[in-house]
C-alpha cells in the first residue's frame, strides 16, 4: 500500500484544473437532462486528449474511480465542458497543483 498526498479542486467552466505534471485518481461531475462532455486534456486547450466523459440524458451525476496509478497528465490537466449542461466538475488528483 501507498500512502500519497491526494488532493481536490473544483471547476465549473472550461478552464485549466491542475498545473504541472499529475496523476488524475479520479473525477466526480454533475450536469443537466441534455448529454453533454467532459473533456481533459494534458498540455492546455490544445493538448493531448487524455479521457472524455459523456452525460446521459438525465440529470445527475456521474462519478469515476481510476485504478492502479491513475491517468497521467504530463502538462497539467484542462478540462473542457462542451456546454453549461455540465455544471461543475471535481478532480481528485496527486501531484502538480491546483489551478
Amino acid at each position: 500500500m501507498s500512502f500519497s498526498n491526494i488532493q481536490s479542486v473544483q471547476k465549473t467552466t472550461t478552464a485549466t484544473a491542475i498545473n504541472g505534471r499529475t496523476r488524475l485518481i479520479g473525477l466526480y461531475f454533475t450536469h443537466t437532462a441534455t448529454p453533454a462532455t467532459l473533456t481533459l486534456r494534458s498540455g492546455g486547450s490544445g493538448g493531448t486528449v487524455k479521457l472524455t466523459m459523456t452525460s446521459p440524458a438525465s440529470a445527475g451525476s456521474q462519478d469515476l474511480i481510476i485504478p492502479d496509478m491513475g491517468i497521467l497528465f504530463e502538462d497539467g490537466v484542462h478540462a473542457t465542458f462542451s456546454s453549461a449542461e455540465i455544471t461543475s466538475a471535481t478532480f481528485l488528483f496527486e501531484g502538480g497543483a491546483a489551478a
